[in-house]
């Protein structure tokens, strides 16, 4: 690939990764001159990519609020790590509210590696062992984890309804500070 298209492309990965970034800091990581920088905003943004500029004393430039990228770009490394997350995440019993969010997020990566980085992965799994195996509990779905994640970030109270080992019931409110997986 061409040094300028390599550029754009890092470009785009430097604004992926959240903030706003200062033209001085994009020129020094891309190795570029400001007007340069300018000139590959204009390339994304001929792309409809939503690159915006913010003014002032530390403006820069900011991909658009929710704006949806397109496939990750990711190293191997990055990859491996992906994929011993969504493991880990799947044995803790992590579910989204599409339970299948999971297996078809993996499948999709295992699909693109490398046969030299798929043979580390599987090397890996086969040896990887968890201890404390989880019992027949229920796993929490996504959405209430998000919802106490919320909680607790902004040290918002979380009301419950509580069902004990007897089967009585009662509402509750919890004052969150954390979530921990334990036993998972």
């Amino acid at each position: 690939m061409p040094r300028p298209t390599g550029r754009v492309l890092t470009l785009l990965e430097l604004l992926q990764s959240g903030g706003t970034r200062t033209m001085a800091e994009l020129a020094d990581r891309l190795g570029v001159e400001g007007r340069t920088v300018r000139r590959y905003v204009e390339q994304l943004v001929d792309l409809d990519i939503p690159v915006e500029s913010v003014r002032g004393r530390y403006g820069g430039y900011r991909l658009a609020p929710g704006y949806r990228l397109p496939p990750l770009m990711l190293s191997d490394d990055e990859a491996l790590a992906v994929l011993l997350g969504l493991v880990t995440g799947r044995r803790a019993g992590l579910a989204t509210t599409e339970r299948t969010a999971n297996e078809t997020a993996s499948a999709k990566i295992r699909r693109v590696l490398p046969r030299h980085l798929a043979h580390r992965l599987d090397s890996l799994l086969e040896a990887l062992a968890f201890t404390d195996q989880p019992g027949e509990l229920e796993h929490p779905d996504a959405g209430l984890l998000l919802t106490l994640a919320d909680a607790v970030r902004h040290r918002r109270p979380v009301s419950i309804r509580y069902t004990d080992r007897d089967g009585r019931r009662s509402e509750r409110t919890l004052h969150a500070y954390g979530i921990v997986a334990h036993a998972g």
